[in-house]
Formats: C-alpha cells, structure tokens, sequence
C-alpha cells in the first residue's frame, strides 16, 4: 500500500487566494481574509456569510466562505458555496481549483476529476501549476485514469524537476499503472530530492522489492541493490519498526543475509513478539545453512499465533529446512501444516528413498564385514601350509566381490 500525495495539506492555499479575483474593500471581507490567515475558520465563516449576504452576487465572497467552512472542517456546506462561485463566474480558475481540492476531500472523485480536468493549466501562473497538477493527479488517479495523470505530471516536472512531491505524485500514479520500475523510479527521486519526506522513502522500497521480483535475472540484483541502498538510508534516517522491517527484506532479497539478519535483529528489539520479523529470520539462516537456528526461528514464530497466509509461509520455510537437514519426516509434517500436499509427499517418498538407501549400506557393510572375515581365513590357511584350501576359498571370494 502506497501513500498517496496529500496536495491540499502544501501550497494549494496559496494557489486558490493567488488566483482570486480582486475582492471588496469591504469591513466583513476584511476582518474574513484576517480571520483566515490567523486559521480562525469560525470567525472567517461568519464574516464571509455577512459579505455573501451584503453581495449575493458576488462570486469571490462564496468562494471565500467555501474556503473557510472547508478549513473548519464543514465540507457540505463549503461545496455548496464553492459550487455558487462557479456559477456566478464560471470561468473563474481558482473556483475550479477550490472545488476540486473540496471535492477530493470529500471523496467525491469523478466530480472532481471533472472540475479540474475544466482548468487550463497554461493560463495559470506559472508557480501554482505544479500544485494544479498534483491535485488533478489525485483526481485522475483515483478514477482510473492513471495515464493521464502521469502525463500531467511529466509535463510539470520538466518545469518543475527539484519538487519532491510531483515525483511522490508520480510514483502513485505509475503504481496505480501497475510499473513498479517507473513507481520505483519516481519515489526514488522523490526520497533523493528530500530525505525528510519518508513516506516517499518507503513507497521507493516497496515498489523497488515489487520491481525485483518481477525483474529478469539480470535485472534482480540491480532492483535489489538499488533499493537496500535506499532502504538502509530510510532506516538509518528514521529507525522505526517497519523501515528496518523494510532494509531487512531488501538486503534478504539483495543475497546479503548478514546485513539482513542485522536489521531484522533490530526491528526484533522493537518488536519482539512479531512472528513476521521471526519468519524473515529463519529464511535468512535457511539461506546461511544455520539450519538448527533456522528451525527455531520459525518455531517461535508458530508459538505468537499468526494465522493466513503468514502462518502458511511459516510451515513451508519450516518444511524447506527440514528437507536441508534430510529430516524428510518433519519435512513432510511442515508441508501437510501448510496444507502443502504435493511437497509433503514429496518428502515422503524421500523419506523412504532414504530408508532404503540405509538399509542398502546396512546389507553392504555386513557384506564387507564377510568378505573380511573370508581373507583372513585365506591368510590363516596359507599360513599353515593349507595352499589348496586357500585357493578354493580365494576363488569363492573373488565371486562375491563381483557380486558386490
């Protein structure tokens, strides 16, 4: 899951009063704008209804007013405003903009996707287009209609190219696409363009780990390099649980099993009574062939309880070392756990292949053991004289040596 861009929460404010028209001087629309700046929404609701009723024609004012109940959290009443401004000046592009954003809020998508998508971007100013773009990304987005988006966002970021949040943007809208090399492309930009935007950094790691396992084998080790370097600089940024949960499955997918037990160690001191970090380090000691450790790692992720698909996942790895170990009868008891009937045969079958083969080198060693004892005899005969005796006993040995 992918965190979406949240455009209204920086800069669209500014795009929507920019983009106004020129406005009363007028004692309400004054104390409103001043209330408003000061995030007095209350007071600026109050003081814009006044000078709506003053000017019932007057777009700007229920623009203002829509602004501020949507600020004070009244998304209802705020599009019914937006939407009066609209039809008093139609052409207005920052009532569109004020409605869309308010619709996006609201969930209301195809109506928003429809109010923006009425925007000429090219008549806007040219630095509040990018947030223009970031809103109508979502809009698209959210009504499947990705490619537009990405196109939209493109466009803006050859003007645009250090704004971290066009390529978070981006990276959405290419993984709503379904391309993880170009989401994972966009996040990485974004993360590189600001550190501090961690979502971005996570979104990059996931969309990297999706991109690799997806990739040609040539392609693998590129994607999982790539994005251990990201997710281990995401981690040491901001060490919470889930980003060395994130640097671990990177650097176990990268074949660094070390690295990786070293994060997964650390997300385990966070968190130790979760089954997911204890499951991830028995496929690291699977893969070390620290079988033993391997086993009881995943032990203990059976003893908290997890269930669904993990705990499935559990019993397969579990299976997997057992079969390292040639233990095919717990082998096949983790494969029936996992409800994994054609692995669990699998191991039986080996399991008797094993038996056979045991009791094979049993019959050859007793075997040997005749053979042995056979020249000895030869050598006490021909050590006494008895060289007929010997010889007959030379050719029966010489037989059974064939045979074996």
């Amino acid at each position: 899951m992918f965190n979406a861009v949240k455009p209204w929460l920086a800069g669209s404010i500014a795009l929507l009063l920019a983009l106004a028209v020129a406005l009363p001087a007028v004692a309400e629309w004054n104390a409103g704008l001043e209330a408003y700046n000061k995030r007095d929404y209350a007071t600026a609701v109050k003081e814009f209804e006044d000078v709506t009723k003053t000017n019932p024609d007057y777009a700007g004012g229920y623009y203002m007013l829509g602004l501020s109940q949507r600020s004070a959290g009244n998304l209802s009443p705020a599009l019914a405003s937006l939407r009066k401004a609209i039809e008093l000046d139609p052409e207005n592009a920052s009532y569109k903009v004020g409605l869309g954003q308010g619709l996006l809020q609201a969930g209301q998508y195809q109506e928003s996707y429809t109010t923006l998508k009425g925007v000429n971007i090219a008549s806007m100013d040219a630095k509040h287009r990018s947030n223009y773009a970031l809103l109508f990304s979502q809009a698209a987005t959210k009504t499947n209609r990705n490619g537009e988006a990405i196109q939209v966002l493109n466009t803006q970021i050859k003007s645009d190219s250090s704004n971290a949040r066009l390529y978070q943007a981006l990276g959405v809208a290419e993984n709503a696409n379904g391309n993880d090399p170009a989401a994972f492309a966009a996040f990485k930009k974004a993360y590189d363009l600001n550190p501090k935007e961690t979502a971005a950094g996570g979104n990059a790691v996931k969309a990297g780990i999706a991109s690799a396992r997806r990739a040609s084998a040539a392609q693998k080790d590129q994607y999982y390099s790539q994005t251990a370097q990201v997710a281990e600089k995401l981690a040491a940024n901001s060490p919470t649980f889930d980003h060395k949960l994130l640097a671990g499955e990177a650097y176990l997918g990268a074949g660094n099993y070390p690295k990786a037990v070293g994060w997964f160690d650390q997300a385990k001191a966070d968190q130790p009574q979760n089954a997911l970090v204890y499951y991830y380090l028995g496929q690291c000691h699977t893969s070390m062939n620290q079988l033993n450790t391997a086993i009881s790692d995943l032990q203990t992720a059976l003893k908290m309880g997890p269930s669904g698909k993990l705990r499935t996942q559990i019993h397969n790895q579990m299976g997997y070392a057992y079969d390292k170990k040639k233990d095919y009868a717990k082998a096949a008891q983790s494969y029936e756990a996992a409800g994994n009937s054609a692995k669990k045969a699998e191991m039986l079958k080996k399991g008797e292949m094993q038996q056979d083969n045991q009791a094979a080198d049993a019959e050859r060693a007793d075997f040997e053991r005749k053979l042995k004892g056979l020249e000895l005899q030869i050598q006490e005969l021909e050590a006494i004289g008895e060289v007929e005796e010997a010889n007959e006993l030379r050719k029966q040995l010489e037989e059974l040596k064939k045979a074996l």
